[in-house]
C-alpha cells in the first residue's frame, strides 16, 4: 500500500524505521506544517519518500496515496481523518483517535459509507504478549485488583514550567497525561476487562492541564487503577491480582506467580521494537480488507474514548480546540 505520512515529529521519526521493514508499506508522500522544512527533507532522503507537501488539502488529493498515517497533535485527528476518508483513503491514526466519542462515531459511519478502513495505532494491544496475557488471566482465579502504571518524565515538562507549552501539554490541543500517556493503560484495561461501570480521575492540574493523575475504573468485583504521569518518573510495572495467582507486567516480560508457589515467565514478542507487530497486523487488516476485525478494533477504540470523556468530566478538565 502507498502510505502518505501526516506529520514529522517524534513519533513519526520512531515509526518510519519500523514501517520501512514491512513489505506492505511504500512511502509515497509526507506533509507537515512547514515550520521545519529541513526536518522533512531529511526524512524524505532517509526513507526515500517520493513527494513532499506543505499543504494538507493538496496532499490528500494525491491519487497515488491509498492509506494515510496520521501523527499530528490530538486535536487535529478528527478533521484530518474526515478529509482523508472523504478522499477514499484508509486511515491509521495515532492515539487517541479523536477527542470525543461523537467524533469517532461520525468517522466510523463515514468510513463505512466510503468502504474505508480506519484504525487506531495503539501498540500494546497488538503485541503477542498481550494475547498470552489474556490467556493467563484464566490462571488468576477470581481477579480482584489491577494496577497499571505508565509514567515518563516528559522532555517538554521543564519548558512547560517556564511557560513554553508544547501540544502535549496544551489543553486546546487535546494534551495532558490522560490523553497522551495514560491512554495506553486504558486500552489495556478495556482490552482485558471491557467497559467499566464507573470512572473517576484524580489529577494533578497545572495551567489547566493534567500533568499526572490516577484513574480509577470500577468493574464491580474488580477494581482497576491506571497511573499516568508526564511530570515524574517511575519503573513502569503493572500488576493484576487474583485469589489464585498474580501477573507482573514488567517491560516486555510477563511473570505469572501462583499464590501456592511456582512462577512462569514469558516474553513472546517476535521483534525488539514495540511498534513492529502493531504495523504488521494493521497492514494485514487493510491489505486483506478485513472489515470485521477492523470494526472490532474500532469498537474497542470507541469504548476507550468514552472512558476518556468520563474521566475528564469527573476531574472537570476541558480539552479541545474550544479551550483558550
Amino acid at each position: 500500500m502507498n502510505i502518505g505520512i501526516v506529520g514529522a515529529g517524534k513519533i513519526v521519526k520512531e515509526a518510519l524505521p519500523v514501517m520501512e521493514q514491512i513489505s506492505e508499506f511504500t512511502f509515497q508522500s509526507i506533509v507537515s506544517s512547514g515550520r521545519n522544512p529541513e526536518n522533512v527533507k531529511n526524512l524524505q532522503k532517509q526513507f526515500n519518500i517520493k513527494t513532499i507537501y506543505d499543504d494538507y488539502e493538496q496532499f490528500i488529493q494525491d491519487e497515488m496515496i491509498d492509506t494515510i498515517y496520521l501523527a499530528v497533535p490530538n486535536h487535529l485527528h478528527y478533521a484530518y481523518a474526515r478529509k482523508a476518508i472523504q478522499q477514499g483513503k484508509h486511515v491509521i491514526c495515532e492515539k487517541p483517535f479523536t477527542l470525543t466519542k461523537a467524533e469517532l462515531i461520525e468517522l466510523r459511519d463515514l468510513a463505512q459509507a466510503h468502504d474505508i478502513i480506519i484504525i487506531e495505532a495503539i501498540t500494546n494491544l497488538y503485541l503477542s504478549n498481550f494475547e498470552v496475557l489474556k490467556q493467563s488471566m484464566n490462571e488468576l482465579g477470581n481477579c480482584k485488583i489491577a494496577q497499571f502504571n505508565y509514567s515518563q518524565y516528559s522532555s517538554r515538562y521543564d519548558k512547560f514550567k517556564e511557560g513554553i507549552v508544547a501540544p502535549a501539554f496544551d489543553p486546546s490541543k487535546g494534551g495532558g497525561a490522560l490523553m497522551d500517556i495514560n491512554v495506553y493503560n486504558i486500552h489495556l484495561a478495556v482490552g482485558l476487562f471491557g467497559k467499566p461501570e464507573g470512572v473517576a480521575y484524580f489529577a494533578n492540574i497545572q495551567k489547566g492541564i493534567d500533568t499526572s493523575g490516577i484513574l480509577q475504573l470500577d468493574y464491580n468485583d474488580v477494581k482497576v487503577v491506571c497511573i499516568g504521569a508526564k511530570d515524574s518518573n517511575s519503573d513502569n510495572q503493572s500488576y493484576i491480582q487474583g485469589d489464585n495467582a498474580s501477573i507482573n507486567i514488567k517491560g516486555p516480560t510477563n511473570e505469572l506467580k501462583y499464590n501456592q508457589g511456582g512462577t512462569q515467565s514469558y516474553q513472546v514478542n517476535p521483534h525488539n521494537h514495540r511498534m513492529y507487530e502493531e504495523f504488521v497486523k494493521i497492514a494485514q487488516i487493510i491489505k486483506q480488507k478485513n472489515n470485521d476485525l477492523a470494526a472490532q478494533k474500532l469498537e474497542h477504540s470507541i469504548q476507550v474514548i468514552e472512558v476518556l470523556e468520563q474521566a475528564l468530566d469527573s476531574a472537570n478538565i476541558k480539552v479541545g480546540p474550544s479551550q483558550k
